[in-house]
């Protein structure tokens, strides 16, 4: 019905709203038959199994529980187990054995960690500004940590996307659930901006240009921006329907300042009995610092001063939009501010929400209805959008290959009634994400091996098929995190700043290599836009300047020469052997062997590995016997076992 009216409404390209399969409602398809019978452990197994075997092929045989159980621990946690983890999966006789350690993994506050940083990459999170102004952003983190801490709650999605574009216009139960709310606004907030731009009437449509640009490909796949100059070329968005959305962006106050140097919006969450102690400071501070005020007065006042400052807390304040008197924008001709044509009410896109809409609240922005109506069941695009995600997330593609474009220039599914499928669940599941974990790890998809028969491979390279698993390197901060755990230097404390930039201070790339010898977990790490840590970039770490849903995975030579000689490695590789050392005194260099290859792949050694480990060691002299020991764990480090889950 949308369809239909928005075609008679005659704004965009008509074939195109026709034919977008991405635009059609949701359907939920009925399971296929499949055959064999008893393969499907999950319904998405049964629509694989028929793609599988209407190519005329078989599923690849299930992978051995030491493979699955490692693969599941970087799946959901970023991180190996531990020997010990490994063995009491391996010895759990229990029949639900597989489903109770996915629950337990979905449980770990290491769960929201490796997720939320998933999220963040579709943010363009960072803690500093990048572009003409890169000066920091000390308070971006608590953005962060709202999502590792939303991941591991299983917010509700459609609940995450609201606060994240609204939180400040919801209501609050209690002043931690208000906190929560305004911390999440920093998803429009961290984007990077001019800062130093001369015209603040620019600046304020390039910042709400670059907000609709990401609402739209973060949620619904849309590359709504394309239309700012003019009707989208490929999917049915006018220009009126940009300046609808424009309208309640340019509704939205993102800075406090846009003179130059623009300042960022922040919102005060700190109790009120301490945001009144320190308003008591300030205002004893400025009759401190009057001329005509006494000496005599004035070092009373600093005693007080003092004293009522003493172990006072700072206040807390967090990035994020507020509202600003709403405006509707006109198209702007060719995307001039300074040409402008027809006015338009602030408004959704016509192809989705249809001609018929209830106008816009006038004394509100707008934003908490466009974020309901992106949250909403009805949508075709977000359920899906969000479900292709998690699904490229845990294989390293996408149903739709292209998560961030679900328009005309974006890839089809390879699974249409798959993707819908999970839609279906997502919504009726209330929006839970890890409903969609329980069911794809539980699934005999997610189970197989990498072996495929030599056919399968050639007619399915890219495995869009799924008959088999499709071996992928760690992710930059999985391989870091991975090395800092296994060498026993992996710090896991949760949470805070490691920035040590002042608010509004420029930071110092120069910094950079200090951060990065903090044995945190990567996610804590200062993101600086404009450059980045050698290790990360090494390994494909994304660009915080735009949303980036699916991570690029070169191989260059680069990244060998880095595993050979970098700090992080070689350090690494000290405290491993050291760690190995004080742990077996009295195993003989063959049983140390062992132990490194259990320790740092949760295996037993073969007797060739145990022969060549001893024949490396007894040709290192008495007094480097440490550093050969450091020298092999390096290589192991190097080795494709290590660096790949398989």
């Amino acid at each position: 019905m949308l369809l239909t009216s928005f075609l008679h409404a005659g704004e965009s390209n008509e074939s195109g709203a026709a034919s977008l399969w991405s635009l059609q409602p949701v359907k939920a398809a009925a399971l296929p038959a499949a055959a064999p019978p008893d393969w499907p452990l999950q319904p998405m197994d049964y629509f694989i199994l028929a793609k599988i075997r209407e190519a005329g092929h078989t599923p690849a045989p299930p992978a051995d529980r030491r493979t699955l159980v490692r693969r599941a621990y970087l799946d959901l946690h970023g991180l190996p187990p531990t020997e010990e983890q490994t063995g009491a999966f391996l010895h759990d006789e229990r029949l639900d054995a597989w489903p109770r350690l996915i629950d337990a993994l979905l449980d770990s506050p290491r769960y929201g960690e490796r997720w939320g940083r998933h999220w963040l990459d579709v943010a363009r999170y960072a803690d500093s500004n990048g572009m003409d102004e890169n000066i920091s952003h000390p308070e971006a983190w608590r953005y962060r940590d709202y999502v590792v801490d939303a991941f591991n709650r299983d917010k509700p999605f459609d609940q995450f996307i609201t606060e994240q574009l609204a939180g400040d216009l919801l209501p609050a139960a209690s002043p931690e659930q208000r906190q929560s709310q305004l911390t999440a606004l920093g998803f429009l907030s961290v984007g990077p901006k001019m800062l130093a731009c001369d015209d603040p009437d620019k600046m304020r449509r390039d910042i709400a240009d670059e907000q609709i640009d990401t609402t739209g490909r973060a949620f619904l796949g849309m590359t709504l921006g394309c239309a700012r100059c003019h009707d989208h070329k490929f999917d049915p968005i006018s220009a009126k329907d940009y300046y609808g959305l424009a309208g309640i962006f340019m509704s939205t106050r993102t800075l406090t300042k846009y003179n130059v140097v623009a300042e960022m919006h922040e919102h005060l969450v700190s109790n009120p009995s301490l945001v009144a102690r320190h308003q008591q400071i300030a205002s004893l501070q400025q009759d401190k610092n009057r001329k005509e005020t006494p000496e005599e007065e004035k070092a009373c006042l600093e005693t007080l001063i003092a004293s009522l400052g003493r172990e006072l807390p700072p206040l807390v304040k967090v990035l994020g939009v507020t509202e600003s008197p709403t405006e509707d924008a006109p198209v702007h001709l060719r995307g001039n501010y300074l040409t402008l044509g027809e006015m338009v009410p602030r408004r959704l896109p016509l192809v989705l929400a249809g001609p018929q809409q209830a106008p816009m609240p006038k004394t509100s922005s707008g934003r908490l209805e466009l974020a309901r109506w992106i949250g909403s069941p009805d949508n075709p695009l977000t359920a899906r959008v969000i479900a292709n995600r998690i699904w490229r997330w845990h294989f390293g593609r996408g149903l739709v290959p292209t998560p961030d474009n679900f328009g005309q220039l974006g890839v089809p599914p390879t699974h249409p009634e798959l993707l819908d499928h999970f839609a279906t669940r997502l919504v009726q599941s209330h929006w839970s994400l890890k409903a969609l974990h329980r069911e794809i790890m539980g699934s005999a998809t997610w189970q197989q091996s990498a072996a495929a028969s030599p056919g399968v491979k050639q007619a399915d390279p890219e495995n869009q098929l799924y008959a088999r698993w499709q071996p992928r390197r760690m992710e930059a901060e999985v391989l870091r995190d991975s090395i800092l755990m296994a060498s026993g230097r992996l710090d896991p404390s949760m949470g805070g700043s490691l920035l040590e930039v002042a608010a509004k201070q420029y930071v110092d790339i120069g910094m950079l290599p200090e951060y990065e010898k903090k044995p945190r977990r990567t996610l804590y790490l200062p993101v600086f836009r404009s450059s980045g840590y050698d290790g990360l970039n090494a390994f494909d770490f994304p660009d915080p300047a735009v949303i980036e849903g699916d991570r690029r995975s070169s191989t260059v030579s680069p990244q060998a020469l880095y595993l050979m000689n970098s700090p992080l490695v070689h350090q690494s590789s000290s405290a491993l052997a050291g760690l190995l050392l004080s742990a077996t005194p009295d195993l003989s260099t063959s049983d140390r062997v062992a132990w490194l290859i259990r320790h740092l792949f949760a295996r037993e050694a073969t007797p060739a590995e145990r022969l060549r480990g001893e024949a490396f060691l007894d040709s290192a002299p008495p007094d480097g016997k440490a550093a050969a020991w450091a020298a092999m764990a390096r290589v192991l480090f190097a080795s494709n076992e290590f660096l790949y889950i398989e």
